[in-house]
């Protein structure tokens, strides 16, 4: 297969849940879900976000890319609501491609809803990591199905087959003129890397569509080239990474919590949803803006009657700071409509301003959070109105306590 142009990537962030479960696998809070991933790794980006001028998401499951996804997306990242958004659904080799078919300045993040759950962002640039295209195999191979739209559970599964007449064919196929570079594989679970490649010294537990960029994560630090396949069933896709300088990659994988202790379920009560309060509070809720008054009154939520000079509809909105302190929390043990009990509730002084916010805790084991705890607020679902994802902040502590 003829060989594309290098694309070279400026910055990558990986994002890894703090709950994990009896196998010790990352998965995702009951208050995230394919939006909240994608904006908790891409705004770990920080300043890289001012040179971004086209988004690609990338994601296996269907239920991923419905809905408000994109909005609430480019809202919490901070950029303009007017930045071309893609969404792309599959795997590791889909994200791979994103990545080879994308010019300079574009973010691409890519989401594991299934646990291991993770999210990555990588910004294509100019930087000292360069991928190119080595090759391309397809094989039908169609070994798992699942009930539409997004249900997790497993219609039909064969992981012999899946093995034997998939990851194994794609990672030969890809693989087999490998002197002098070193092979990795994205899309496969790191103990059957083991088995079918040897050879191969980087893989990770994800196997969807973020894996490759956790995988280059890990190349980011290995100075030289890499052969990196990405497996999708019977379709694989291989590029080579060459890393010529150090890659400034952002990482965020607090200590794992057991997802247990804060997630009992509770009976679920459908929630009425006004669309039109969602459309009015959207700027200022997901972006987290405050109105500010030409006086220098500041409000949150934005008001439109000033209370403290009396102007009508003159209050520009304003980002407001993440950094918080907890003023004074509860933690509410009884059943809750739409929530899962128990949960801890708080207001939070933001840092270098007056004002003060209402968030539920989250990453954060219920009543543990005390009063002068210090972190920052965090875009989550807080809850679902009539199937639609409802967005606002969370306070999330600097660690366990």
């Amino acid at each position: 297969m003829n060989r594309g142009e290098a694309v070279e990537i400026s910055a990558l962030a990986t994002y890894r849940p703090v709950w994990a479960d009896k196998r010790g696998r990352r998965m995702a809070g009951n208050d995230e879900d394919s939006a909240t991933l994608a904006i908790s790794s891409g705004r770990l980006l920080g300043s890289h976000l001012a040179s971004v001028d086209r988004v690609v998401l990338v994601g296996r499951r269907p239920d991923a890319l419905l809905g408000t996804t994109p909005e609430v997306v480019l809202e919490g990242l901070g950029l303009d609501p007017g930045t071309p958004l893609v969404e792309r659904l599959g795997g590791a080799p889909e994200t791979l491609d994103a990545l080879l078919s994308s010019a300079p300045g574009t973010l691409v993040i890519a989401i594991d809803q299934k646990t291991p759950t993770a999210s990555a962002a990588a910004l294509v640039g100019p930087g000292p990591v360069s991928i190119e295209r080595c090759g391309q195999v397809r094989h039908s191979v169609p070994v798992r199905t699942v009930p539409l739209p997004g249900a997790a559970d497993l219609l039909y599964d064969d992981p012999r087959l899946l093995r034997e007449r998939g990851w194994k064919r794609v990672i030969q196929g890809l693989a087999d003129d490998l002197e002098p570079e070193s092979l990795a594989v994205a899309g496969v679970p790191e103990q059957e890397v083991r088995r079918l490649a040897p050879k191969a010294e980087h893989g990770v537990a994800e196997v969807e569509a973020a894996s490759p960029l956790l995988v280059l994560a890990c190349l980011s630090d290995v100075t030289g080239s890499t052969r990196l396949v990405g497996v999708e069933n019977g379709h694989g896709l291989a590029v080579r990474v060459t890393v010529d300088g150090a890659l400034p990659v952002f990482v965020e994988e607090r200590e794992p919590w057991p997802a247990g202790a804060a997630q009992t379920p509770v009976g679920s009560i459908e929630l009425p949803a006004s669309l039109a309060a969602y459309e009015r509070a959207f700027e200022a809720k997901v972006g987290l803006k405050a109105g500010v008054c030409p006086c220098g009154t500041v409000h949150y939520p934005p008001r439109v009657r000033c209370q403290t000079c009396g102007s009508m509809y003159s209050q520009s909105l304003k980002p407001l700071p993440r950094a918080a302190s907890i003023y004074s929390v509860v933690t509410v043990r009884a059943a809750v409509p739409g929530k899962t009990v128990p949960y801890s509730l708080a207001v939070v002084d933001l840092a270098g301003s007056d004002v003060r916010v209402l968030a539920h805790v989250t990453d954060h084991e219920p009543g543990r959070a005390g009063i002068g705890a210090t972190g920052q607020l965090v875009l989550r679902r807080i809850a679902t109105r009539a199937g639609i994802p409802d967005y606002g902040y969370a306070f999330q502590p600097e660690e366990q306590s």
